[in-house]
């Protein structure tokens, strides 16, 4: 069983406060359903949510699958680490999960062991050993805990080898109109729950902050299509290329 490295302190408040709230979802699973994800048993209360990640990161792996060359990844708030763990499948990948949730870092660690695949605590922006390192580097479902989406990116690209690439997948983005109704319905759901202090952790982006991202998968806009899309997802799939 491989071993999780801390690169920062813990933060313990936000870790919490999110396990907490998780519990509450139905989110904390299992080892063994870990192991199975995105694919989950018909019971499970977030099914069809999981039914729309096995679209999202299957369109993802089939991408990775066709690039030729060496992959080095880093999996920002890999969580229990599937992801992660699915994307060092794929043959000449190396890949670092990362995130500050000690509790599902160290279930990903005892689940998931594997030569090229390592899961790390730290804070991306503390973290000082990633400097141009990544090939690849994936937000999966975790651009709304981070405060500011530019600062994000900014420090993203530090971490990218020359003609790297950023990709952000299953996270929502809002238009200016729609920013304040969607901050007070999250507001309205933590509080609903029992946990309003996390609606402090949970932010907004809007659509404007990716013009620099090329869009890959646009979610159908009329019910027909929703219905009749094979693959569908509610969420964009967005790619930030460098430059050479």
């Amino acid at each position: 069983m491989q071993k999780v490295t801390y690169l920062s302190a813990k933060k313990e408040a936000f870790s919490d406060s999110y396990i907490a709230i998780r519990s509450k979802e139905n989110r904390v699973l299992t080892d063994e359903e870990v192991r199975q994800l995105p694919y989950t048993a018909a019971s499970n209360p977030n099914a069809n949510e999981w039914k729309v990640r096995q679209h999202s990161s299957k369109r993802f792996l089939d991408y990775l699958s066709n690039k030729k060359e060496s992959l080095p990844i880093l999996d920002i708030g890999c969580g229990n680490g599937w992801f992660s763990h699915l994307m060092s499948q794929i043959p000449n990948t190396t890949v670092v999960g990362l995130d500050i949730n000690a509790i599902e870092l160290e279930q990903a660690a005892t689940v998931f062991d594997a030569p090229n695949l390592n899961f790390v605590y730290g804070d991306i922006f503390e973290i000082t050993t990633f400097q141009n390192q990544f090939h690849i580097i994936t937000l999966n479902a975790c651009v709304q805990y981070f405060p500011n989406f530019d600062t994000l990116i900014h420090r993203l690209k530090t971490l990218l080898l020359p003609q790297g690439e950023i990709h952000i997948i299953d996270s929502p983005f809002y238009t200016k109109e729609n920013l304040a109704d969607a901050q007070k319905r999250s507001i309205a759901y933590y509080t609903n729950l029992g946990f309003p202090e996390m609606a402090n952790y949970y932010y907004h982006h809007s659509i404007e902050a990716i013009s620099e991202f090329d869009i890959l998968y646009q979610p159908p806009k009329n019910k027909i299509s929703k219905w009749l899309s094979a693959d569908y997802s509610p969420f964009m799939w967005l790619r930030y290329s460098e430059k050479s």
